[in-house]
């Protein structure tokens, strides 16, 4: 009868309304797992200069010359990019690089750009210089990444080294150019891995 159908009806909207209550406790719950892991919430550092690098390569002071300069006197994101508009952490990376005559070659179109940190990796790879995350600490001028968020990554430029931390410069961090003190063995903060600045692979 009615009644019937009508209790039955209810019944499938609160069945419904929990599961989905359900399925919004469950995204807002690999939301924050996600966020508290990945934050990318490090120390930021107020200096503008980096630690003395003259023991450095001569390859290595190249780029932290380059990058030294570049948090001294920022360009905006349009700078790095080429004039394009989008996400520049991998653009100023590329950039520094290039600027310091260590240019990267983006396995897709040849150029010194390389705007993404999955292309920046796969280049990386294909030089024979990139690094996994281990206990292994990057150097000066080494190129590290990182997981952004649930599903985004990160790229900047190591600048200095004390035990198990790392000192760090990167692009596109609130749309500037920013400095970082980073507890390298702290899995909370995402490193996938880093690429070598070149002389480490030619000198071995």
């Amino acid at each position: 009868d009615d009644r019937e159908t009508h209790r039955e009806i209810n019944q499938l909207i609160v069945v419904t309304i929990g599961a989905i209550i359900a399925m919004i406790a469950l995204v807002v719950s690999v939301y924050i797992f996600f966020k508290s892991s990945y934050s990318f919430d490090y120390r930021a550092v107020s200096t503008i200069n980096i630690p003395d690098y003259s023991v450095q390569s001569e390859t290595r002071q190249d780029i932290l010359e380059v990058v030294e300069q570049e948090i001294k006197n920022p360009g905006d994101m349009y700078k790095y990019t080429e004039g394009a508009k989008e996400p520049w952490c991998a653009d100023f990376v590329s950039w520094v690089y290039a600027s310091a005559k260590h240019e990267f070659v983006n396995p897709t179109s040849g150029s010194w750009r390389i705007p993404g940190t999955h292309t920046l990796q796969e280049y990386f790879k294909k030089e024979g210089r990139w690094h996994a995350y281990d206990s292994e600490l990057p150097q000066p001028g080494d190129v590290v990444i990182y997981r952004h968020g649930i599903f985004g990554e990160h790229t900047n430029i190591v600048v200095a080294t004390d035990y198990d931390e790392i000192l760090t410069v990167g692009g596109n961090e609130n749309g500037k150019i920013m400095m970082h003190r980073i507890t390298y063995s702290d899995t909370r903060y995402g490193i996938i891995g880093y690429g070598t600045a070149p002389e480490d692979e030619e000198d071995n």
